[in-house]
This record gives structure tokens, sequence and C-alpha cells, in this order.
């Protein structure tokens, strides 16, 4: 990432913390999205959980931080930065692993057509859309071995 904990937060006027650095370092650090209980052992315990997920509240607040459940109903979060495309998840059924995944601009083209009509049909505002992939990883994957 090319930005620095403290200059996310400073950019968005909220006050510079030790657990708010310690959460954003670790959540730059991966490139994929993450369960909580994996952001709260990387970690290592040096924030309290309760803290965490203030930290947590705090950063989707400012909209660097996007929450979303996944297949297996476990809170999933990943930090969201202005360099961060508009992307989509793949599930791995064996190992938990979730991969961002970008669609080709031609389909998510035809993707807003479709959320258009939706919304006319239903007289329904959509604000965002997910898709999401289930399956297993490859062999190549070593946490599936």
């Amino acid at each position: 990432m090319s930005e620095s904990s403290r200059k996310i937060l400073s950019d968005n006027n909220v006050s510079v913390t030790n657990p708010r650095i310690l959460v954003l370092e670790a959540l730059m650090e991966s490139q994929n999205p993450q369960t909580i209980d994996d952001l709260q052992k990387k970690l290592e315990n040096k924030v309290a959980k309760s803290t965490l997920y203030r930290v947590l509240g705090d950063l989707k607040k400012i909209n660097v931080l996007h929450e979303f459940t996944s297949p297996d109903n476990i809170t999933v979060v990943e930090l969201l930065l202005h360099d961060t495309e508009h992307h989509h998840h793949l599930f791995c059924g064996d190992c938990g692993e979730i991969i961002d995944v970008s669609l080709s601009n031609e389909f998510e083209k035809l993707l807003s057509v479709e959320i258009k009509k939706i919304e006319r049909k239903f007289n329904f505002q959509i604000n965002d859309h997910r898709v999401e992939m289930f399956g297993t990883c490859t062999d190549q994957c070593s946490n599936c071995k």
C-alpha cells in the first residue's frame, strides 16, 4: 500500500491512536479479506477484541473498511482505499481462503444494465452488489494440502 496508517487516519480527521495504527497496518499487510479472528491472531493480542471491534467500526465510518459475511456466516473485513477497484470474491470450501477477483469491464457493464432493470421493476434503489463464487482451491493451495 502506498499510504501509511497515520496518513489514512489524519486524512479522514480521525485521531491517531496506537490501536488504530496496529489494526490498519495488519489490514494493509494482507492482500485478501480476512476474518476478525484471523485479524486478532495477526495482531498477537496487542489489541483487545473489544478495542478491535471499536477500531473496525471507526474505519467503516470513514469508508476505508468493507465488512461482509462469508458463506459460513463469519464476519470478514477488508481494507478499501481509493486505489481499490470494485471486485468480488472466491470462497474455498476446504481451507476457507477468500480471494479477491475482478471481473471484466464488459461483464460489469452487463451486470449494471441488469441491476438498472431490477431497480425499475421493483422500484428499488440498489446501492451495491457482489458476485460470490464458491468452490475449492486446486492442489496448488498450501492451505488445502
